[in-house]
């Protein structure tokens, strides 16, 4: 495609060579971006885009690792620590969870969930510390009154599911401490608990 004097590849093709190449989560990331439908322009590309590549083009290197992405991916991850989260709850045994789960408290208060895993009815927050400290989403407040806004938006989700947890973003790279969070909060796993130095993300 045309960009300016030059012409580069299409985002479609673009992160079908990535994910041919990258480590899994790095290459869901990356397609997971391209298809992310929360951007004001839209998706830069979908999934029929890169599986139609994959299909008409000659075999490469890496085919196989990128179909394996591109069937983990999917359009509703906002952020690359959010694909890393999904997969390594599903690595660990937990159900498949939905995405950005939607609900109106009583209050009026529309509130999207990062995980949420329907059959249990749990909700699971994925947090940065931004949240707290970055003018990008204070809006002008306090850490403080940050603070206290959120447990007063957690403690109405709490009332309206069955279970509820909180992790930190950083925490996608401690698979035990995600597993024991987890189970404590009372979501099942089909597996058992992860050793020190086990590979859960391949």
């Amino acid at each position: 495609m045309p960009f300016g004097r030059h012409e580069v590849t299409t985002p479609a093709q673009t992160v079908l060579d990535l994910a041919r190449m990258l480590p899994y989560v790095r290459a869901v990331s990356a397609i997971d971006q391209a298809l992310w439908i929360g951007r004001p322009r839209g998706p830069l590309a979908t999934a029929a885009e890169i599986s139609d590549i994959l299909e008409r083009t000659p075999v490469a290197r890496g085919d196989r690792r990128a179909r394996r992405a591109l069937a983990a991916s999917a359009t509703l991850s906002a952020n690359v620590r959010e694909t890393h989260m999904r997969l390594l709850v599903v690595a660990l045994g937990f159900p498949i969870p939905r995405l950005q789960e939607r609900r109106t408290l009583p209050s009026g208060r529309c509130v999207f969930g990062d995980l949420y895993f329907p059959d249990a009815d749990h909700w699971l927050e994925i947090d940065g510390r931004g949240k707290y400290t970055s003018p990008e989403y204070t809006g002008g407040r306090t850490p403080a009154a940050v603070v206290i806004d959120e447990k007063n938006r957690e403690n109405e989700i709490r009332r309206e599911v069955r279970g509820f947890s909180r992790l930190e973003a950083t925490d996608a790279d401690h698979p035990q401490r995600v597993y024991d969070v987890l189970t404590a909060d009372g979501l099942r796993s089909s597996k058992p608990r992860p050793r020190a130095g086990d590979s859960v993300l391949r």
